[in-house]
C-alpha cells in the first residue's frame, strides 16, 4: 500500500459513496461523504453526510469516488501555510467560497494556468499571501488572502484540472509561506517554514 498514491487519489473535497465499512453498522451503504484529509497511515478520513467522522481503511473497507466529472483538481494556497491539492466542485458559487469572496482570474506565468483570487482581497485588508514574480525577477504583484491555481488553457471556457507537471511545478515554486512587510521605500518578502507540521497538508 503506497501512502502517496492513497493521498494522490483522495485529496481534500473528493467525494466518496460508501459501499460496506465493516464493523460499522451505523454506516449504511449508499452513504455519502467528503475526503478531508489522509492519515500517514493511510486511513481516509472523512465528513460523512450522516455527521459521523469515521476514517475509510482503503483494504478493510468497500467505497468507491463520485461526482468526478464536476470537480477540478486545484493548487489551494493559504497565508502561513504549504500548498495542497484540493478537488474542487465546478461551481462559482464554490470557487467564491474557497477563495472567500469574488473571484478574479490573474494569469502572469507563461503556462497556461491561473491564479484565481478574492478580487477584493486587498482593500478588505486580507493578510498578504504570497509574492508574484517575473521571468526577469522582479516582483510583479502580491496576492492578498487565499487563492489557487488552476489549468486555464486559452481553448478552454472552463477551468481544468492542473496536470501533474505542472501541478509539481508550482507546488514548488509556492512551496514556503511569505512574510511580506510593504513601507513606503520597499517591499520584504521572506520565505519560512511554518512551526506547526500540521500546516504541511
Amino acid at each position: 500500500m503506497n501512502i502517496e498514491n492513497i493521498k494522490g487519489k483522495y485529496t481534500e473535497g473528493t467525494r466518496i459513496e460508501l459501499n460496506l465499512m465493516k464493523g460499522e453498522s451505523q454506516m449504511p451503504s449508499g452513504l455519502k461523504g467528503t475526503v478531508t484529509h489522509v492519515d500517514d497511515a493511510g486511513q481516509v478520513h472523512i465528513d460523512w453526510d450522516n455527521g459521523s467522522t469515521l476514517a475509510l481503511n482503503v483494504i478493510e473497507d468497500s467505497f468507491k469516488i463520485i461526482d468526478e466529472d464536476t470537480k477540478i483538481k486545484v493548487l489551494f494556497i493559504e497565508p502561513h501555510k504549504y500548498p495542497r491539492v484540493v478537488n474542487l466542485n465546478d461551481t462559482l458559487e464554490d470557487m467564491q467560497k474557497l477563495v472567500g469572496g469574488d473571484i478574479e482570474e490573474y494569469m502572469p506565468f507563461d503556462d497556461d494556468v491561473a491564479i484565481v483570487c478574492n478580487e477584493s482581497g486587498k482593500i478588505n485588508g486580507e493578510e498578504l499571501n504570497r509574492a508574484i514574480y517575473g521571468d526577469n525577477g522582479h516582483l510583479l504583484d502580491i496576492i492578498a488572502g487565499k487563492f489557487f491555481i488552476c489549468y486555464a488553457p486559452i481553448e478552454s471556457e472552463r477551468f481544468l484540472s492542473m496536470p501533474d507537471d505542472l501541478l509539481k511545478k508550482y507546488e514548488k515554486l509556492f512551496k514556503y509561506p511569505e512574510r511580506i512587510t510593504v513601507s513606503e521605500n520597499k517591499i520584504e518578502v521572506k520565505p519560512y517554514k511554518p512551526m506547526s507540521k500540521s500546516l504541511e497538508r
